[in-house]
C-alpha cells in the first residue's frame, strides 16, 4: 500500500514557501498575505486523511467462467466498503491478462460508497484457447478534499480464471440444417417406423410385419416393408490453412483458430450422437501431430471414419496440432515472390481427401472462407457426389477500406457456395457457434 499527497499540493507547498520568503526579503505585507491561499491547502492536507484501502473489499464474477474461443463473457468487479467511514472517491481498475481483450465496456471506474455499500464495475472480453489468470485489482482512494490519496492491490475473491476452451458450448449439427449429416434415411427398405412398400409374404418374416388387414379383405399374406435408418460417414475438415491466421484485432482468436474450434465442436457432437465420423485438417503435416495418424497424398492428417475411442484419441491430437498451427500468426497471410505476385499458398487439393472418402460420405468443412481454395475444394467435392456441409467464422468487417473489402469478397463466395445448392453457417463470432447454428435451420 503507499500513500501520497496530490501533486497540487505539493505545488502549493512550494507556493507557500516561495511567497513567504520574498515577502520577507522585500518586506511586502501583501506577498504575506497571499502565501496564505496555499497555506490553507497545505493545512487542509494535514487534516484530511484518505480511508484505508484494507476496508475495501473486492469480488470478481464472471457470466460464464469456461467459454469458447473467441466467445464473449462479462466480467464484473464489485467494491464493497467495509468501514465505518464514507469514501468519497473510490478509484478501482482491474488487470485482466494480457491474452484478454476488453471489448466493451471499461476494466476501471470511480464511484463514491458509504459504510456497507457495493457498488460495481462491469465489461465484456474476449480470449484465445488456454486458462487465462487475473491480477488482483488496484484501488485507490481520495478523502473528501482530494488532498491525499492512498493505493494499494487488493486481494479479489471470486473468480479469478477464465477457461477458453474449444470444446466449450457444442452446437446441435441436427438443426443446423434440413439436410443433416450424421444418420439419414437410405433408400432401402428393412425394418423400423416409416413405410417403404409391400411385398409378398416369405417364411420367416416377423409376423408383426404381416398386413392383416389386407389379409382379411384378400386373403393375401403380405409383408410391410419400412424404410430403414442407416448410420452415414460423416468427414470435419478444420481449415487452419495460413489464410486464416488473421483475427479481428490483433488479442483476438484467429479465424483459423476459432475454425478449429468449431470443427472440434462438431465432432464431439456427431461421435456423442452415435454417428461414425472422420477427421482432417487443412494447413498441417501429418508428421507434425503427436500421435500415430495416416495422411493423404497431401500429407495432410487423416482420421479414418469411425466410432471407437481410438478414432476419437487420434482426432483429438490432430485438432490440437492444428490448434497450435492456427494461432501462429504470419506477417502476412498471402505471401508474393521475388516478382511481385502473390503467390498461392496452402492449395485445399480436394482430390487428395476426395481419394480417402468412402461411398457418399458427407463432408464438414470449418472454414473462414478469406481466399478461394475452400470453394473449390466444396465444388469438387459436391461433384464428387459428397453432400457437404459448411460452417465458416466470420472476422470480418471494420471501418476501413481494406476490411469492406475482405467481408465483400467473403460474402461473394458464401452466395457462390450457397447458389451451388451447399448449406453454409454464416457464424458472427460475436454470438455462440449453437447461435448460429440454430438460426441456419
Amino acid at each position: 500500500m503507499s500513500a501520497d499527497a496530490d501533486d497540487r499540493f505539493d505545488a502549493a507547498a512550494f507556493a507557500a514557501v516561495t511567497l513567504l520568503t520574498t515577502g520577507a526579503v522585500l518586506g511586502n505585507g501583501v506577498l504575506f498575505v497571499a502565501a496564505t491561499v496555499p497555506a490553507v491547502y497545505l493545512v487542509a492536507e494535514a487534516l484530511s486523511t484518505p480511508p484505508s484501502p484494507s476496508s475495501v473489499a473486492v469480488e470478481r464474477s464472471l457470466a460464464d467462467a469456461a467459454v469458447a474461443p473467441g466467445q464473449r463473457t462479462t466480467v464484473t468487479l464489485a467494491v464493497t466498503n467495509g468501514g465505518d467511514r464514507p469514501i468519497p472517491d473510490l478509484r478501482v481498475v482491474d488487470r485482466p491478462p494480457e491474452a484478454v481483450s476488453v471489448v466493451e465496456g471499461a476494466r476501471r471506474g470511480c464511484v463514491s460508497v458509504r459504510p456497507g455499500e457495493t457498488e460495481s464495475v462491469t465489461y465484456e472480453v474476449v480470449a484465445g484457447h488456454g486458462e487465462h489468470e487475473f491480477d488482483d485489482p488496484l484501488v485507490r482512494l481520495r478523502s473528501l478534499s482530494a488532498v491525499g490519496r492512498r493505493t494499494a492491490v487488493r486481494p479479489v475473491a471470486g473468480d479469478a480464471t477464465l477457461s477458453c476452451r474449444r470444446t466449450a458450448d457444442p452446437p446441435s449439427v441436427r438443426s443446423a440444417s434440413r439436410r443433416q449429416v450424421g444418420t439419414r434415411p437410405a433408400d432401402s427398405p428393412g425394418s423400423g417406423l416409416e413405410f417403404h412398400s409391400l411385398r409378398e409374404y416369405r417364411h420367416g418374416d416377423d409376423v408383426s410385419r404381416v398386413d392383416w388387414r389386407r389379409f382379411a379383405k384378400t386373403g393375401d399374406l403380405s409383408t410391410v416393408n419400412f424404410r430403414e435408418p442407416h448410420a452415414t460417414g460423416t468427414v470435419v475438415v478444420a481449415d487452419a490453412r495460413r489464410p486464416g491466421r488473421v483475427g479481428r484485432a490483433p488479442d483476438h482468436p484467429t479465424a483459423a483458430t476459432l475454425s478449429v474450434d468449431a470443427a472440434e465442436r462438431l465432432f464431439v457432437r456427431l461421435a456423442d450422437a452415435g454417428n461414425r465420423v472422420g477427421l482432417s485438417a487443412l494447413g498441417v503435416s501429418a508428421a507434425a501431430v503427436d500421435a500415430p495418424v495416416d495422411g493423404d497424398r497431401a500429407d495432410r492428417p487423416w482420421v479414418p471414419v469411425g466410432s471407437g475411442e481410438t478414432t476419437r484419441t487420434r482426432a483429438t491430437a490432430v485438432l490440437e496440432t492444428a490448434a497450435e498451427a492456427a494461432a501462429d500468426r504470419p506477417d502476412s497471410p498471402f505471401p508474393r515472390g521475388t516478382d511481385g505476385v502473390q503467390q498461392r499458398v496452402d492449395p485445399a487439393r480436394p482430390a487428395a481427401l476426395r481419394e480417402r472418402l468412402p461411398g457418399s460420405t458427407a463432408v464438414v468443412l470449418a472454414t473462414p472462407m478469406l481466399d478461394d481454395e475452400p470453394v473449390s475444394f466444396v465444388e469438387a467435392l459436391s461433384a464428387a457426389g459428397h453432400p457437404t456441409f459448411v460452417v465458416s467464422p466470420d472476422v470480418t468487417g471494420g471501418e476501413r477500406l481494406g476490411g469492406r473489402v475482405v467481408a465483400t469478397e467473403r460474402r461473394l463466395r458464401i452466395e457462390r457456395l450457397r447458389a451451388g445448392g451447399t448449406t453454409v453457417v454464416d457464424w458472427d463470432v460475436a454470438d455462440p457457434l449453437s447461435v448460429a447454428m440454430e438460426g441456419s435451420a
